[in-house]
Formats: C-alpha cells, sequence, structure tokens
C-alpha cells in the first residue's frame, strides 16, 4: 500500500478530532464529501471579491475538509467506488474554481507579469493533467501516487501565496505552473516505465 504524502498525513493527524466528532454524528461521508465542494465554491468566491487572505483561511479550511470524508470512509469501513468517484471529482471541479477566482483576480489588479494570467491557465491545466495521469494509470491497474507536487502540495502553496498576498501570489502561479507541469512528465515515465520494461 502507498504511503500518503507527508502533508496529507500531517493534516490528517490534525484533523482526527474532527473526523470522531463527524462519526459520532451520523453523518455520512458522501454528505461531507458534497459539502466540502461546497465549502471550496465559497472560499473560491472570497478570492474571487480579492480577499486573499480571508480566502487562504476560506480554502484551507476546505482543503481539511477535504480528507474527512475518506477518513470517515475508512474508520466506518465504508470505502465506495462512488466515494473515490466523487471524491476525484469534487477535487478537480474546486481546484477549477480557485484558479478561475484567481485569473480574475490577476486581471483586475494587473499585478506581475504580462504573461501571469497565461501561466495561471497553464497551472490550472497543470493541475488537472497531473491528477488525469494518476486516474488513467490505475485506471489500467498501475499505482502512480509520486511526483513532486500532490495535491496537498499544491494546496500548502495555493494558501501560503494566498496569505502573503500581490504581488508574491504571482510567483506561487508561476511555480505551480512549472511543478504541476513536471509532475506530470513525472507521472508518465514512471507508468511507461512500468508497463513497457525493458526488453531483454
Amino acid at each position: 500500500m502507498t504511503k500518503a504524502p507527508a502533508v496529507e498525513r500531517v493534516v490528517r493527524g490534525w484533523a482526527s478530532p474532527l473526523v470522531s466528532f463527524f462519526d459520532a454524528t451520523g453523518i455520512s461521508p458522501t454528505a461531507l464529501t458534497v459539502l466540502g465542494l461546497f465549502l471550496n465554491f465559497g472560499a473560491a468566491a472570497v478570492v474571487w471579491t480579492g480577499s486573499l487572505r480571508w480566502g487562504a483561511v476560506a480554502f484551507l479550511g476546505a482543503s481539511v475538509f477535504d480528507m474527512l470524508d475518506g477518513s470517515l470512509a475508512r474508520r466506518r469501513g465504508q470505502e465506495s467506488r462512488l466515494g473515490a468517484f466523487l471524491d476525484s471529482t469534487f477535487d478537480r471541479l474546486s481546484e477549477s474554481a480557485l484558479f478561475v477566482a484567481l485569473l480574475h483576480d490577476i486581471l483586475i489588479h494587473g499585478y506581475g507579469p504580462t504573461w501571469l494570467p497565461e501561466a495561471t491557465l497553464l497551472a490550472l491545466a497543470g493541475s488537472l493533467a497531473t491528477s488525469y495521469v494518476r486516474a488513467r494509470a490505475e485506471g489500467v491497474g498501475q499505482a502512480c501516487k509520486v511526483g513532486w507536487l500532490e495535491r496537498p502540495e499544491r494546496v500548502v502553496l495555493l494558501v501560503a501565496g494566498l496569505l502573503v498576498g500581490r504581488p508574491f501570489l504571482g510567483y506561487v502561479i508561476f511555480s505551480l505552473a512549472v511543478l504541476t507541469w513536471w509532475t506530470t512528465f513525472q507521472r508518465i515515465a514512471h507508468v511507461w516505465r512500468a508497463l513497457d520494461p525493458p526488453r531483454k
């Protein structure tokens, strides 16, 4: 079994009391998944308004919430293919909403180099691509939880950038544009080697 990224393991440890709380309430993991999506949309809406630091707080809270559904399902032995599908799909919708809000903020306030909007789109595409490669790899039976920048690390970088604010946020977005695509290529190479081993 592949170990979770270090950032994810730390967050899960911090969130353990919340998992216990929701377990006691009887709420279903699927309900938490849907609630997490709306919280992420709310965080994106806050960023859209230009309140970057409050957006960071909201996004961090929503991202921690994202991990509660899986932890709750594992605690109860209720892991399911539907839950995995919804969790992965809603994560992509959440990231897309946040990057759209970031692009809006850049266009409204005009900070960073002239190519920063394009870098934001590349960061969004890279975030979606690295997740898609993993999903397709798992679809053909190959584990692919590798690479420098998985979702927990992306969340940490985005929260840090939002907290520090403009114009530093532009450097974070540029870093995401580079590192998400690097992670995508790392995963492609990993699956290529695994599925097409050298011939003797």
